[in-house]
C-alpha cells in the first residue's frame, strides 16, 4: 500500500453502481503528540480526520490506561496531586485514593469498593490523561 500524494484522486466502487470519489488535499505536521491533520475530500465534501503519524518521534510520556475491571484510572486530565494510599494498604468503600487537579481545581478519586491496593504506577506530581492508570486493585476486588 503507498499513500497518495496531494492533489491525486482516486475512484474506489464500494458496490454496484456506488463509487467514492477521494481526492487527497493536504497533511499537516505531526504535533507534539505525534498526530496529523489529513484534509481530504469525499464526494465532493471537505473532510478532516487526526491521525497518529508513527514515524514521528514522540517525548511525551504516554501511561498505561485503566483497562481492567481493579484498574482506577484518572476521571480527567490534569496533574497526579496527592496519592492517599500506598501498596498493600486496605482500603474502604468510599475511601479517597488520591486527588487530581485541574484547572486550580482538585477532585478527589475514592474506592468504589474495599478491597487492597496492589500498585501505584504513577508518582505524585505527573501529568494524566483521562482513564491513565493510577491505582490497581487486588485480584479479589469487584467493581
Amino acid at each position: 500500500f503507498f499513500g497518495m500524494k496531494p492533489g491525486e484522486d482516486i475512484i474506489v466502487p464500494i458496490g454496484k453502481g456506488k463509487v467514492l470519489s477521494i481526492k487527497f488535499l493536504y497533511k499537516s505536521n505531526p504535533d507534539d503528540d505525534g498526530m496529523c491533520k489529513v484534509s481530504f475530500e469525499l464526494n465532493g465534501q471537505t473532510r478532516t480526520l487526526n491521525i497518529r503519524d508513527h514515524s514521528a518521534k514522540v517525548d511525551k510520556a504516554v501511561h498505561a490506561k485503566a483497562t481492567e475491571p481493579n484498574h482506577i484510572g484518572a476521571p480527567l486530565q490534569g496533574r497526579l496531586s496527592k496519592l492517599l494510599v500506598s501498596p498493600g494498604d486496605k482500603i474502604a468503600v468510599n475511601q479517597v485514593l488520591f486527588v487530581i487537579e485541574a484547572m486550580k481545581m482538585e477532585t478527589n478519586v475514592a474506592a468504589p469498593a474495599a478491597g487492597t491496593v496492589k500498585a501505584l504506577p504513577l508518582q505524585e506530581g505527573e501529568l494524566v490523561a483521562q482513564d491513565d492508570l493510577i491505582v490497581v486493585i487486588d485480584q479479589e476486588w469487584k467493581k
